[in-house]
Parts: structure tokens; sequence; C-alpha cells
């Protein structure tokens, strides 16, 4: 039995020390994470410096940015939407139900503002992560699921597991304004910089405010169920606690998983966390800065016109660097031996060639050719044959936005197990049509709960969970593949696969083909082909000719039949 106060100073104590612990082991991650975006930053804000004639000159190249920004308009070209599938047929009308209210939910929690914030941070440094909760102060105090970006300075987890749901404990912190935090929990009375804030808030900073600690951890149930509590603190003082409130017997979340989901670039084996573009690029980026600075500072002494004088010369040198002087005083004969030109010798064509070579490394690493930006240097200028060349060479593209709809596919999995517990209450959704029309929804989770099928004979409870599987796809298509469907759909159309007669045939072709569209296309041939026979069922009745088969391959059939009895009769005639 459950103890009344499971969760008192003693539980947090020892929880902040295993935070610490967690935090101390990140510490790597954090550190490398502070030192890519303080290069970051000096690329694209660069300080100024000065040359060796004491000129403000500070040359930056931004071939590193070009790649981020290339490959983060890809990611937001392709931004995910989800459609549900249920694993049995009465599930169908709930499954239809989720894929039309998911992208309203996603919709009111700024998904896509927070999908951009995200997408920067893992090119950037490798990983980025979800949060999935239920707030329940939104929508008016009905509460709504609130999906947004975490911060990974601010979220900490067991070293050396491969999966974030295997940590044996989460801890997810944030600041607080200490007055707010004390109007909502008025049991705090801890000061600031005590516990841990003396930790993440070093030298008394902020003194106004303190750390907030969301701790997450797993416990197994009898029933063989893992149930996921969770414990809010701060200091040592426990503001909320599901072991220590009867109502949460079953734990915080019922899917009793970490509402945390991390989405990696570029993995390293065993971590949960991976490296970005700048890890990459980085020293490239930095070698073709270092030339630039070079061969503009050559470039700027070579365009100078200066020279070698003597000191007793004679030359007013006033009159002579004042370029609106028609005449210049000298004492005596000027010659070779007493002014002399200063010659450059010309830059060798090999430190241009290295600097193209590293930029090419740079792309060739970056995976950021030029022909996935529309331009290509072998002469291809037919629009179909770049598009051809962009689709073959988006490889590592395509693999990185299959990484992130796999991450995204475990935080609609959390939306649903969300939509499943909390929305027991009739909602109205406004649900987006293909052709821009919209309708009214009301919709409740009444058939997703666990429903009772009976009991054993041993006299256990038998039981049903409706699951539904979950398909990732793009929301907004890029060029090149709508003109690649439309293409293969006018090539459908010539051949004859949307006649009626040829229903039969075309369902066989369109089931053995994919592409996003294909499972309505096929309901509307079919629904066509059916209206076709009663048509022409209604059409022989009224003439006393025989019906047309209800199926369209038999009907097909029997008319070649026909033709080819008029074919052999016209030719005895």
């Amino acid at each position: 039995m459950r103890k009344k106060n499971a969760i008192g100073k003693a539980e947090i104590r020892c929880a902040m020390e295993e935070l610490l612990s967690f935090r101390r082991a990140q510490e790597g991650f954090l550190s490398r994470v502070r030192d890519e975006e303080e290069w970051y930053r000096l690329r694209v804000m660069p300080s100024p410096t000065q040359n060796s004639n004491g000129e403000v000159f500070a040359p930056t190249s931004a071939w590193l940015f070009n790649a981020l920004m290339q490959k983060h308009a890809d990611l937001m070209e392709n931004l995910p939407t989800a459609v549900c599938l249920p694993r049995e047929e009465s599930d169908e009308a709930d499954a239809r139900a989720l894929s039309d209210i998911l992208p309203v939910i996603l919709t009111r929690a700024g998904f896509e503002g927070a999908y951009s914030d995200n997408m920067w941070y893992k090119l950037k440094h490798g990983v980025c992560a979800w949060g999935v909760f239920w707030n329940p102060t939104l929508e008016n105090g009905m509460g709504d699921i609130d999906v947004r970006r975490v911060e990974l300075g601010s979220l900490f987890w067991q070293p050396g597991v491969r999966d974030l749901q295997d940590s044996r404990a989460v801890y997810y912190v944030q600041e607080c304004d200490i007055s707010a935090l004390r109007a909502r929990f008025p049991q705090y009375s801890g000061k600031a910089c005590e516990g841990i804030d003396a930790f993440f808030l070093p030298n008394g900073e902020n003194g106004e405010r303190v750390m907030v600690v969301d701790w997450y951890y797993k416990k197994h149930l009898p029933n063989g169920r893992t149930c996921l509590h969770y414990c809010k603190f701060a200091g040592d003082t426990v503001l909320f606690s599901t072991e220590n409130e009867p109502a949460y017997e079953n734990g915080w979340y019922q899917h009793g998983r970490y509402p945390f989901v991390l989405d990696v670039l570029y993995p390293i084996e065993g971590s949960t966390l991976g490296f970005g573009v700048i890890a990459v690029g980085r020293d490239p980026q930095s070698y073709i800065d270092r030339m630039d600075r070079n061969l503009l500072e050559y470039m700027d002494w070579a365009t100078r016109v200066r020279y070698f004088c003597k000191r007793s010369t004679g030359i007013n040198e006033e009159e002579f660097l004042d370029l609106s002087r028609r005449i210049v005083s000298v004492e005596g004969d000027p010659d070779e031996e007493r002014l002399r030109q200063i010659e450059i010798s010309a830059l060798d064509s090999v430190w241009l060639d290295l600097k193209k070579d590293k930029i090419k490394e740079l792309k060739e690493t970056t995976a950021n050719r030029d022909v996935l930006q529309g331009s290509t240097d072998t002469g291809v200028t037919a629009a179909a044959a770049i598009a051809a060349l962009q689709e073959s060479g988006n490889k590592t593209m395509r693999d990185m936005i299959g990484a992130s709809y796999r991450a995204f596919e475990s935080v609609v999995y959390m939306i649903i197990e969300c939509i499943r517990q909390f929305y027991g209450e009739a909602r109205c959704f406004r649900i987006l049509g293909r052709e821009g029309e919209h309708r009214y929804f009301t919709w409740s989770n009444v058939n997703m709960k666990e429903q009772l099928l009976g009991y054993s004979a041993s006299g256990m409870p038998l039981s049903r969970l409706p699951i539904f599987d979950i398909e990732v796809r793009a929301e907004k298509q890029d060029p090149y593949t709508r003109y690649s469907y439309n293409e293969l759909l006018k090539t459908l159309y010539g051949m004859g696969v949307f006649h009626p007669e040829n229903a039969a045939a075309a369902q066989i072709l369109l089931g053995a083909m994919s592409f996003p569209g294909v499972r309505e296309l096929r309901a509307e041939l079919s629904r066509h082909a059916d209206k076709s026979v009663g048509e022409a069922k209604n059409r022989t009745a009224s003439v006393g000719v025989p019906a047309t088969p209800s199926d369209p391959s038999e009907y097909a059939k029997k008319r070649a039949r026909s033709v080819q009895e008029r074919a052999k009769e016209n030719a005895t005639v």
C-alpha cells in the first residue's frame, strides 16, 4: 500500500544528488554547444579586426551558413503531418477523426514555429528535443495538449543510455520568479541560492529567481504495466507529487513514457546525443576565412602604388602624395637610384586553386552541392534535367528528413495517448478541407478508452484498447515532387487507366503503386465505375437489352466479344 507522503525532503535530496550527477555528465555536450554557438556568432556577426595598415578588416565568408540555410529550407519545405490508420475495422471512424484533429492541435500549439527553431538547433549542434505535455490552463481552463521545443540545457537524463526512455529518471529544470512561485505554491518558503540554485545560478546571479525541477521517474505496477510518476520541487520543498496524491494511483501520464523526444542528426555511438553541421564544416570554413584574409591583404598591397625613396632625394613628399598637384618640386635629377617603385610579385594561381578546393571540400562534406540550389557547372540547362539532378543528389537530405519524421512519429504517439487520457469532454474542431472549405466537428475520446470484453475462465478481465498506426507525410510537397506526381497522373490518364471500363485492371495497377493519394484515387475510380455500370443498366433496361454485368471486368469482356462478333460478321459479308 502506498505511503501517505511517499516523497519528502529525504527523497528530494537524493533526487538533487542524482540531478547534479546527470548535469556533470552532460557538461561535455553543453560545453561543445556553447563553443559552437560562439563560433557561429563570430561567423555571422564578426567582430572587426585591423589589418597591417590599421584599418578595420574582418573578412568572413558564409559558405557554412549557406549550407545550414539550405538544409533548414528543405526541412521546412517538408514540414511533417500525421495520418492515423486503424488496426481494426471498428476503429476507422476514430482514426479519421484523429487524422483531422491532429493538425488542429499542432497549429494551436504553434508547432511550425517550434519546428523551425528546433531544426536550426539540430542542424547546428546535432540534436534537438520535443516536449509533449498536458496543460490544464489552455482553452479557458478546459486544458489542451502543449507541444513545444525543450532547451537541452535544461533537460538531464541518465548518462550512457541509448534511448531516453531507458533512463531511470529525467529532470527538466526551469528558472522561476520567487514571487510567482509562492503565489502558485504557498507552501514554498525557501530562499534563492540554496539547494541546486547554487549550482545552476552561480555567484548569486538573479537573486530573485529560483530553479524549479520537474522530476519524472518510472515504476512497475503489479499488472505488468509501467507507471510514470511526476514530482515538482524547488530547493528541498515538494510542490507537487503524484505519489502523494491518491487520485494519481496510475501515475501522471497513462502511456508510461517520459514526455520528451530527442531528434538526432548525426548519431554518436553509445549516446543519445549527436553532432551537427558545424562540427563537420567548422575547420574548412575557418581555413577559407584565413585564406580570404591573407588574399585580400595581398590584394591590398598589390593595388597600392608605393616607392622606395632615399633620404637625400630632395622630393617634397607632401606634393608627391597630393594627387591633385600637377607639379612636384624636386632638388636635382630624380632617377631610379633615388626613387624606385615597389613591385609586388604576381600571386601564384596554386593558392587560388587551394581556396577553391577548400570551398569544394566544405560543399561535399556538408552535402550542399551547387545542383541542390538550382545551379550547375556541367552545362545542364533543362529544367527537368536540373530537377532530376537535384532529386538524385538529395539522398542525404531525405535521410535527415526521415530521422525527423521518426521523432515526429513518437511525438504524435504521445499526443494520441494524451487525447485518450484527457479528452473526456466533447470538443469542437474546425477542420480545413483540401479545397479550402471548412467544417465543424465535435468529438471526444469515448471510443478510445479501454473496453472491457468479458472475463476469462480464471476470472481475469479481458479488455481491448484501440491502437492506431501512424503514417507521417510531408504537409507541403516540394515543387519537384508535385511535378513528378502530376506527370504520373497525366501518364496514367493517357494510358486510359481512368476509363470506367478499365476499372478492374486499374485497381490492380494502382494497388501495386505507392504515391500520396493513391487510396483516394482508387476509391474515386471505383465510385465512378459503379456509377457508370448503374447508368448502363438503366439504359439497357429501357430498351430491353440484357443488363450490364455488375463486375466492370465482365462488362469489358462481353463488350470485347461483341466487337469481335461484329467484326466476323463484317468479314463474312
